[in-house]
């Protein structure tokens, strides 16, 4: 992680690319885990589009010119990233297999609920730095999180 609120438009790919695959590893964990078959589907689902959008971070990165510096955020804001990122809002896939063997089924979409609405949160900052013509593109993804989100609601809802 930058010091002080350093980050460049690279490291903040880094770290998506990074979150994109630690929930991966955690939906592909509670896939194997959660007996219950909505779950597991949901589950699938959200693995495949966390795989989808590392790949459009990784060629997000692979098409930055190298000329971005490191932009540094005042106060407040680069401490809030600076949380965000110590906070880790995902497991390590290491630790996303023992994570899920003590959760239940709304645990598992609790979990799912808090990391998408992070992510969320993370993209909205990651968008400052990205160079204009790859705003869309994390505009998109926004989007695509927001759906997570309303489809992890909707699954909490039905197992209630």
């Amino acid at each position: 992680m930058a010091q002080a609120g350093l980050f460049s438009a690279s490291q903040m790919i880094d770290i998506a690319i990074q979150t994109e695959q630690a929930g991966h590893a955690f939906y592909e964990a509670a896939v194997q885990h959660s007996d219950e078959p909505q779950v597991k589907s949901l589950c699938q689902w959200l693995g495949e589009e966390e795989l989808t959008h590392e790949q459009t971070f990784r060629h997000m990165g692979q098409n930055l010119p190298p000329e971005i510096e490191p932009k540094e955020w005042p106060g407040e804001r680069a401490e809030f990233i600076d949380a965000l990122l110590g906070s880790r809002f995902m497991p390590s896939p290491e630790q996303a297999q023992a994570l899920v063997q003590d959760m239940s089924a709304q645990d598992i979409l609790d979990f799912a609920l808090t990391f998408e609405k992070d992510t969320i949160i993370f993209f909205y900052e990651m968008r400052e730095m990205v160079p204009d013509g790859a705003v869309d593109q994390v505009n998109e993804i926004i989007a695509e999180e927001k759906a997570h989100v309303s489809r992890i609601l909707k699954a909490k809802q039905a197992l209630a």
